[in-house]
């Protein structure tokens, strides 16, 4: 395992594995590169150059602003694909990771192929919405999401065991190992707190499926937590309908499946890179 320092230390990432094949790796919302380690055992023979999100892991927090946007992590990953300079680019995502790769991919023609886990598109409002949840970010103006603190390292482990996606304990340490802190107040996880802010705004549906229909490579996505998406079922067919090249696959598990079922979804990636 090799560290990655892109922008002047801004983003901040892990090689896992070695070989001829190559692929940059997003995690998802408030996990970190070591998001991909299990799956990288599963796959030795390809490199995953696996990135900390802005505000995740080691890398640095987005500029600084009330609330978060979308669109605002875009610029920073293009200049990381940039200062890394490979003549293409297939992304492994997951989550958000597959989301933010998805509308990467819509305005860069370097990215050839996209290997999404559990995401096509972002989440959406209506005016209404947008403005009840700008008035809330308003009204807390100043204000930040506090670090709670765990008595132990076993507590937090448990935290994170049973969070709004559980994870197995072996899987929330191997994710700890590069989020987590101590201080004189105890454990914590550590990211950046605006991470947990209200949206400063959201896309419409409408705009989602232009950002889709933009995409000029295949997109090969694998659900796993399928009862998930049943509630906007129709919502998520008009997305698959919108990308012009999608291969769609479905696989029994949680959302952190490539956690907890590694060796599956290797299987699911080498089919991809054939």
């Amino acid at each position: 395992m090799r560290e990655i320092s892109l922008l002047d230390g801004q983003v901040r990432g892990v090689i896992l594995g070695q070989g001829p094949q190559r692929l940059l790796a997003f995690h998802g919302f408030l996990d970190n590169a070591y998001s991909f380690r299990r799956l990288s055992d599963a796959l030795p023979d390809v490199e995953l150059w696996c990135l900390d999100l802005p505000g995740h892991g080691l890398s640095s927090a987005l500029p600084e602003q009330e609330g978060t946007f979308i669109l605002q992590w875009l610029p920073v990953l293009g200049r990381a694909l940039d200062e890394l300079n490979w003549p293409s680019y297939q992304i492994l995502g997951h989550s958000l990771g597959a989301i933010l790769s998805q509308m990467l991919a819509a305005l860069d023609p370097r990215i050839t192929s996209l290997l999404s886990l559990d995401g096509l598109g972002p989440l959406t409002a209506s005016t209404a919405q947008n403005l009840d949840r700008f008035q809330k970010l308003y009204n807390a103006r100043g204000k930040r999401f506090p670090i709670r603190y765990y008595d132990s390292y076993d507590a937090l482990i448990a935290s994170r065991e049973k969070g709004m996606f559980p994870l197995s304990r072996s899987a929330a340490e191997t994710m700890a190992g590069r989020a987590v802190g101590l201080s004189e107040h105890g454990w914590f996880h550590r990211y950046n707190r605006r991470l947990r802010d209200e949206s400063l705004w959201r896309l419409s549906e409408e705009e989602v499926l232009g950002w889709l229909a933009r995409i000029g490579c295949p997109v090969n996505l694998l659900l796993f937590d399928t009862h998930r998406w049943a509630p906007m079922r129709d919502v998520f067919e008009a997305r698959q309908r919108a990308v012009p090249e999608l291969n769609l696959h479905q696989m029994n598990g949680s959302h952190h499946n490539h956690l907890e079922q590694p060796d599956e979804v290797a299987v699911w990636v080498r089919q991809c890179l054939e």
